[in-house]
């Protein structure tokens, strides 16, 4: 039987990093309101020492892979 996620639930897994260290560290998925959410978390260190997780839930589907290809879809045309 398949695991199905119920309103709420969040699986988050060690992401395979492929030698780029921007990556997160752990990537997921979410249920809210409905909707599956992508979930991204990033190990971090704070000035104190203190290992904390850093992260972000965003749409599924939402991600397009990179800053780069993000600003290369906005448009210099003049909107009027």
């Amino acid at each position: 039987m398949a695991y199905e996620m119920k309103e709420g639930d969040i699986s988050i897994f060690v992401n395979d990093k492929e030698g780029n260290d921007a990556r997160p560290d752990y990537t997921g998925k979410a249920l809210i309101d409905g909707t599956e959410m992508r979930v991204a978390m990033w190990k971090k260190q704070s000035a104190g020492g203190n290992t904390f997780l850093s992260g972000k839930v965003e749409e599924k589907g939402a991600y397009n892979g990179s800053a780069k290809s993000a600003r290369n879809t906005v448009s210099n045309e003049v909107p009027f």
